[in-house]
């Protein structure tokens, strides 16, 4: 971990040096420390409430230390290394797996080892980078355009249960990219769709 700024003081997430138990010296701090040292402690705070749905951002510790500004605000490691380099990082937003179309790839050689493989460790260390090769590159590419599609319908203004008909749609008509994409139009102007279910507008 590394150290952070709490109230214009650096805070480090290590025992320094310095402490008083020498035995600490270099080892990481629990959350107790940290948030004895931001005077944040009171009696009879638990270490973790095992509720990620709690509004009370106060309940225990993790979730008074993931509510601090400092460690809101702080990126990954991976995402430091990017922009550090000069790039971009752009996350696709969560639980919409339908815009990355990896997901459809992995799917597919998922699918192809389910298939193939006797459930073994040896098994899977044969059949897996089979599966993986096995997706052919037009299929990869219609992957993509599906993807696409979804960024298409979503941008267009549709909900998620309109988005899936209009590609659903659109894969069934056998359209061309640029039909396909008149199409989602289409749908939106003229029709309503609620609940999965088309009510035409006349």
């Amino acid at each position: 971990m590394r150290n952070t700024i709490f109230n214009g003081q650096v805070q480090s997430m290590n025992f320094t040096d310095n402490y008083w138990d020498p035995a600490l010296w270099g080892k990481l701090k629990g959350m107790k420390q940290v948030i004895e040292e931001r005077q944040l402690m009171r009696p009879g705070l638990i270490g973790y409430c095992r509720n990620n749905e709690s509004k009370d951002i106060q309940c225990c510790m993790r979730h008074i230390l993931e509510n601090q500004p400092d460690f809101l605000a702080q990126k990954g490691m991976i995402q430091e290394v990017i922009e550090n380099r000069g790039h971009k990082v752009i996350f696709y937003p969560k639980f919409h797996p339908e815009l990355n179309f990896i997901e459809m790839y992995w799917g597919a050689s998922k699918k192809y080892s389910r298939k193939n493989c006797d459930y073994s460790w040896t098994g899977l260390q044969r059949v897996v980078p089979i599966a993986l090769n096995q997706v052919p590159l037009s299929q990869i590419r219609a992957f993509a355009k599906k993807s696409y599609r979804y960024m298409d319908a979503y941008q267009k203004g549709l909900d998620v249960k309109q988005a899936e008909y209009a590609v659903k749609l659109n894969r069934k008509s056998g359209m061309s990219f640029l039909s396909q994409r008149k199409a989602i139009n289409e749908i939106y102007i003229k029709y309503s769709l609620t609940d999965g279910r088309e009510t035409r507008k006349d």
